[in-house]
């Protein structure tokens, strides 16, 4: 029967936190869910031992992020299941050492557990975005991507601020709970009322705290929306994001020129119903020819007379283009380097035919689908890679700020814009908008697309900057410098979004960009330091048990022999 409970518990646990998110149920999220996701997990790991703890990690973390992320599975079909498998992995690893806190926390009181256990949370949602495996979908902090007025407190903490705010909240309760069920009379543990009433006593404290909080995120995030009305007023920029509707699944000389016509249809009507637009922004890749590469070689006639229909059609049009394409560069290496890239191109600054476009260069690859650094370790799985329907890139190194029509800004392509520090080093170097250029059509799913703009948002929020998306297949829109999202067009149709973007001359950085992650960062320390002030209390109590047994045992064994 406890097994059943804890059962439950679990996959109440990652029905919660799935459902928190944008995904098939609640295709925007449900988020007040996110505030609530963790209660069953922190009690579940209050039930179990320390032996099966990892058990219901990799339970949870596989049906969680399989409920989460079911649309990789359009990618390829072993996606899911290595993904899934990857997250179950490490919340296996997550629960042993929830469990460990639960042990270390909650022998005087079951109710001090949840809060340890929130504290390692929130350092375990900001170390899985780290390294080469790092993945910032999930991020419970994310859930609350539709609240205006939660998500300002990201100018100053970044999403980490809001993520441990729903953390928390879910301590707080679990706390309540573990202490009224422990004030059971006569060792019968029991929720009667009487003991409701003794543990909301007990948890006076923190709830004073947290509605403290609640109170200043609030009352923070209404200041700063106040303000966003008049940061925005003054010089605009007029920007065009087309979005194709492109498939990605088909390949070929006739795709990659229908996709093109449909580009520069899009664009010529955007152009028409709006005059005013001085720049236009293509997706990711979408233009799949190497522009650069084939108009110098000249190797393939038919993609050289696409190529040169492009460059003629951007020189008459006398607008700035932003394009998603591949830049292929002999570095004097083994192989050409292929870089998944954003060029500009601008008639005001540089020539467009022959071209010569600015050029920005991904950094932050998508692991094993477009980047593995472990050719010489792993040589069989780079080769399957390379088989298998994956594009290997060569990363770029540059935190690119482009300048056109007066407008400063950077090109986070895809998966890049879920990344808090790497568009705020954008920012840092003088950008004052974010472009992205994305391409998620190969999901085929809405939730996917939404997923992805909800962390899209945090970014403008966290560095005040405004950002315009320009996505194959949704969603492309506008984000203003506090995070809301204006002129969100329907996903997998063909279509455009025309939005004014604010020139910030006088922008002044927000603490998020000054000081980036200092909370997590801060999260560790205090982790660590608590972690060392609880356990070597213990270990010196057990290592004093351990002596004074030792030395009792001398003398009776003195006297036994005498």
């Amino acid at each position: 029967m406890k097994h059943v409970k804890t059962l439950l518990l679990v996959i109440s646990g990652a029905v919660l936190f799935s459902f928190s998110h944008p995904g098939f149920i609640f295709e925007n999220g449900l988020g007040v869910l996110g505030f609530l996701a963790l209660i069953p997990v922190f009690i579940s790991i209050h039930r179990v031992s320390l032996k099966s703890a990892w058990l219901w990690g990799l339970f949870y973390g596989g049906l969680s992020y399989g409920l989460l992320c079911y649309w990789l599975a359009s990618f390829n079909p072993y996606t899911i299941y290595i993904g899934v498998l990857g997250f179950a992995l490490m919340t296996a690893l997550v629960f042993e050492l929830l469990k460990l806190t639960d042990a270390l926390f909650s022998r005087k009181s079951p109710g001090n557990s949840p809060y340890a256990m929130a504290l390692l949370w929130c350092v375990y949602e900001y170390l899985k975005t780290k390294g080469f495996l790092g993945f910032s979908y999930g991020i419970i902090g994310y859930s609350q991507w539709n609240s205006s007025l939660l998500i300002q407190s990201a100018s100053l903490f970044g999403v980490w601020g809001v993520s441990a705010l729903c953390v928390f909240t879910s301590a707080f309760f679990s706390s309540f709970i573990l202490s009224a069920w422990s004030l059971g009379e006569g060792g019968k543990k029991s929720l009667a009322v009487k003991n409701l009433f003794a543990a909301l006593k007990s948890e006076m404290i923190p709830a004073i705290i947290l509605f403290a909080s609640f109170m200043f995120f609030f009352v923070f995030g209404a200041a700063r929306l106040s303000s966003c009305g008049k940061k925005s007023a003054g010089k605009s920029l007029s920007v065009a994001c087309i979005q194709n509707n492109t498939d990605s699944d088909k390949y070929g000389f006739d795709v990659y020129k229908r996709d093109v016509a449909n580009l520069i249809d899009l664009s010529e009507k955007a152009i028409a119903a709006h005059p005013e637009v001085e720049l236009v922004v293509w997706p990711e890749t979408a233009v799949v020819p190497p522009i650069v590469f084939h108009y110098e070689r000249k190797t393939d006639e038919r993609r050289v007379q696409m190529i040169e229909e492009l460059l003629d059609f951007m020189e008459k049009s006398g607008r700035a283009f932003v394009i998603g394409n591949q830049m292929s560069v002999d570095n004097g290496g083994k192989y050409i380097d292929d870089y998944n890239a954003a060029l500009l191109f601008d008639s005001e600054k540089n020539n467009i035919m022959p071209p010569e476009p600015e050029t920005y260069y991904k950094m932050h690859l998508v692991p094993f689908t477009e980047y593995f650094p472990y050719e010489k370790i792993a040589p069989k799985l780079y080769k399957m890679l390379l088989m298998g329907d994956t594009h290997l890139w060569t990363p770029g190194t540059e935190a690119k700020v482009f300048s056109a029509r007066g407008l400063d800004f950077s090109v986070p392509i895809c998966f890049e814009d879920s990344f808090g520090s790497l568009c705020r080093s954008f920012v840092k170097n003088g950008a004052r908008c974010f472009v992205n250029i994305s391409n998620d059509s190969w999901s085929s799913s809405n939730p996917c697309q939404i997923q992805h703009l909800s962390m899209s948002v945090f970014r403008s929020a966290e560095c005040a900057v405004p950002s315009v998306r320009s996505t194959a297949s949704g969603i492309t829109c506008f984000v203003d410098l506090c995070g809301r999202v204006h002129n969100r067009s329907e996903p997998f149709a063909m279509n455009y979004v025309v939005c004014d973007v604010p020139v910030l001359d006088d922008y002044s950085p927000t603490l998020y960009v000054r000081f980036g992650d200092w909370l997590p960062c801060l999260e560790i320390l205090v982790l660590a330091l608590i972690f060392i002030l609880r356990a070597f209390p213990l270990i010196f109590m057990r290592l004093k048990g351990k002596n004074a047994g030792n030395s009792s045992e001398k003398p009776r064994q003195k006297n036994k022999n005498s």
